[in-house]
């Protein structure tokens, strides 16, 4: 089964959401195009709208597009504590068949979308047909390194939990091929790296609470199977990091790839 994104909205910005540094350097991006202008902007997958609100709240129009209601209730949720819903427009729908007019944005904008859609070159085909000329396409782009360690760990569960029959979804397209399919509709295309930082945590605290923030991710896994399957793995971390304190890193670097209309 795909992963539900209904099942994880509530804690969808704990493990996804962007430093304020991050989101500051992205926004001055945006306003640098818009040379004092209000844009239209186009999300679709827009979820809880970690990349799009921040740009509402600098004042930008907002047309988010999601398949899960609960990641569209967060969305409104954090729009109405922010103060921003009358710059905020949501509608429950498909990527790949956006409900608006032609030439209706001066901004198509999408993150972690296209992996998750079959027919993935439709939505780059609707964002040539909803973004007007001489507007812009950008992809966001969270390119993560792992240190040593945290690759390790991370290898250590995925090896644990395929053994319990979760199959990984490929990333699929990679970077390079959604690049190749911009640059084939949209041949003026820039690549600005806007932020980077560093993430992590002890060994300790990435065992405490370990089985219960990944359990929505794992829902088609038994119960006995998981819970044999966190113990498992827990206990090959005790042997594999002795020290508690140990840190799991690793780095993000965010990216914004533009084509201009």
């Amino acid at each position: 089964m795909p992963l539900s994104f209904d099942e994880i909205a509530r804690t969808f910005d704990g493990q996804r959401g962007l430093p304020s540094e991050a989101l500051r350097a992205f926004v001055t991006f945006v306003d640098e195009f818009a040379q004092d202008r209000v844009l239209d902007i186009v999300e679709p997958g827009i979820g809880t709208g970690r990349i799009a609100l921040p740009l509402a709240a600098a004042g930008h129009r907002i047309a988010g597009v999601d398949t899960s209601r609960p990641m569209l209730d967060a969305c409104t949720a954090k729009a109405t504590a922010l103060e921003i819903v009358d710059c905020v427009t949501l509608a429950e729908g498909d990527a790949t068949d956006l409900p608006y007019d032609d030439d209706a944005f001066d901004v198509g904008l999408f993150a972690s979308l296209l992996y998750l859609v079959p027919d993935w070159e439709s939505v780059l085909d609707e964002f040539a047909r909803v973004v007007r000329p001489a507007g812009a396409v950008i992809q966001i782009r969270e390119r993560t390194e792992t240190g040593e360690r945290l690759s390790k760990w991370d290898a250590a569960w995925r090896t644990r939990v395929e053994a319990a029959g979760f199959v990984h979804q490929s990333t699929s397209p990679t970077d390079d091929t959604v690049l190749v399919a911009m640059r084939r509709r949209w041949p003026d295309i820039g690549i600005h790296r806007l932020a980077s930082w560093s993430f992590g945590q002890t060994v300790g605290e990435g065992r405490d609470g370990y089985g219960d923030r990944l359990r929505s991710l794992y829902p088609d896994i038994p119960d006995a199977v998981w819970e044999s399957t966190v113990e498992d793995f827990l206990r090959w971390s005790e042997g594999a990091f002795p020290d508690p304190h140990d840190r799991l890193e690793g780095r993000v670097v965010l990216e914004a790839v533009t084509a201009w209309t």
